[in-house]
């Protein structure tokens, strides 16, 4: 791994800036800026889709009218609802050089601290030890089941994961459900027609294994990334905040990107 690591501690931003910030953290690193770990909150509560998701699988009639944001990702996968409490949000920012170039290698080693956190927890969490069919392939969580990426408490899904490697570096973020709402699964997807019972057959949350406070899970999360990479606690510069802003603006904001698949 990298010898310097820059830790930032939970904070809250609108989906564009959200997925912004890891682009400028990826910048930062070609301009010999540290690799970046960072935890954070969607404001207001926001639907993240796939880099290659159709974005005809949303209900944008129900999300416009209840002021639900989305915001297409870098990366692959299916869409989350990023609820501002009942979601968990990291990133890891980092040299491709810092991790095995075996892409299943790199992602047991950046959820190292995840399934470390749950353990701290009580979470009795586990990557995936097999495939498993999807329920509903447009949602992350009811998607087929991935192993190297993954992550379950007795077969129901409590975190997923996603990479992607330009220029050198890699971005991993991910979900960890600290609390889940079920009728969300129903309202902000488009043709969607599952049973909630079927649904909490397959997805689970920090709050429903263990009943501790958010806080306490975004401690433990926080103690594992520190362990983890022996980081500093440290705070954006103007530059990234600069560089972000515009990146949100001219790519995450825009129709083009939105619409391209």
């Amino acid at each position: 791994m990298a010898d310097r690591w820059r830790f930032i501690p939970e904070e809250s931003w609108d989906a564009p800036l959200n997925m912004a910030l890891d682009v400028a953290a990826a910048q930062s690193i070609h301009n010999g800026g540290p690799p970046t770990i960072r935890i954070y909150r969607w404001k207001p509560s926001s639907i993240s889709i796939g880099y290659a998701q159709r974005s005809t699988s949303i209900n944008w009639e129900y999300c416009s009218k209840q002021n639900i944001p989305v915001v297409r990702r870098q990366t692959g996968g299916g869409g989350i609802f990023h609820d501002y409490v009942g979601d968990i949000s990291y990133s890891i920012i980092a040299p491709v050089s810092s991790f095995s170039t075996d892409v299943s290698k790199s992602y047991r080693a950046m959820l190292a601290p995840i399934i470390s956190t749950f353990k701290k927890l009580g979470v009795s969490a586990e990557l995936a030890g097999s495939a498993s069919p999807a329920l509903y392939a447009p949602s992350c969580y009811l998607r087929e089941i991935h192993p190297a990426h993954d992550i379950l408490v007795d077969g129901k899904k409590i975190s997923g994961n996603a990479q992607r490697r330009s220029n050198d570096v890699v971005i991993q973020h991910g979900s960890l459900t600290y609390k889940h709402d079920v009728d969300q699964f129903a309202l902000v997807f488009s043709d969607f027609d599952i049973n909630p019972d079927t649904i909490q057959d397959h997805v689970t949350s920090i709050s429903e294994q263990v009943g501790l406070t958010r806080k306490e899970s975004i401690n433990a999360l926080t103690n594992s990334f520190l362990t983890w990479s022996n980081a500093e606690s440290g705070t954006w510069t103007s530059l990234e905040l600069k560089q972000a802003e515009k990146i949100a603006q001219e790519l995450f904001s825009s129709e083009n990107w939105m619409n391209r698949t």
